[in-house]
């Protein structure tokens, strides 16, 4: 198992290529309904749902930008075997085919919540599945973590939702507007989980219909159309003058 080794130079690396990245990429990235008020004595668990390939960026970004802890991130080992970089920004390994290695992972996990100022973010579905598919098919890992760990912690499950609406390119959207204290007592299951997490998804989706506007993480760069437009704008203006 490969573990995180943060690293100061490696954030102020990763920080300004992966906002240029989303910068280009998406229209811009939006926070919607409210935040809650999470218990600062206690670590934070975030358990998103997994639809895309930037998830991990989001949760990277999104902590930068609400939380402000310490980020650690779990990633399917091979794929961190390829992009070690990633463990100098909290990405740590898992290996699920492996019971061992399994464990190892889960054992690291729950090492991390020991550490209030920690915030661990774990994709239970475990691979990438469509936000629309249901059940979402949470796997078993969120209990043994809590298990592992035996004290509380903020459980926060995060919705996030890409759609194309207004430009060619797609914005994101994210949801994380209800907290839950637990421990391995307390927490009622990964099928309650997965019921919190489709139905934070559903309110999600409302929210995105009904047009709610939400919190501005980043803003994207100005599409195309737009600068086009304002190019033939100003050469039409110099077009008149001219004549």
């Amino acid at each position: 198992m490969t573990p995180a080794r943060h690293s100061p130079l490696a954030d102020r690396i990763f920080l300004p290529y992966i906002l240029r990245q989303f910068r280009k990429t998406f229209h811009g990235l939006y926070v919607l309904g409210s935040l809650p008020e999470l218990d600062p004595s206690l670590p934070l668990l975030i358990t998103p749902n997994h639809s895309t390939w930037w998830d991990g960026f989001f949760f990277y970004i999104l902590n930068k930008r609400l939380w402000n802890r310490k980020g650690y991130l779990m990633m399917l080992e091979e794929q961190l075997a390829k992009y070690r970089f990633f463990s100098r920004i909290g990405a740590f390994g898992i290996e699920p085919g492996l019971a061992r290695k399994s464990y190892e992972a889960l054992r690291y996990s729950a090492d991390v919540l020991k550490n209030p100022a920690n915030a661990l973010c774990i994709f239970p579905q475990g691979v990438l599945r469509y936000s629309g598919v249901r059940p979402l098919e949470f796997q078993r890992g969120v209990g043994h973590i809590l298990k592992l760990y035996g004290g509380d912690v903020n459980l926060l499950p995060l919705g996030i939702r890409c759609e194309f609406r207004i430009d060619q390119r797609p914005e994101a959207f994210f949801m994380a507007d209800r907290v839950h204290r637990v421990n391995q007592h307390s927490f009622r299951g990964i099928r309650w989980l997965e019921r919190q997490e489709e139905d934070l998804l559903a309110r999600l989706y409302e929210a995105v219909l009904s047009g709610e506007q939400g919190r501005t993480v980043v803003r994207g760069w100005e599409p195309m159309n737009v600068r086009w437009d304002a190019f033939l704008a100003r050469f039409g203006t110099r077009k008149e003058r001219a004549g």
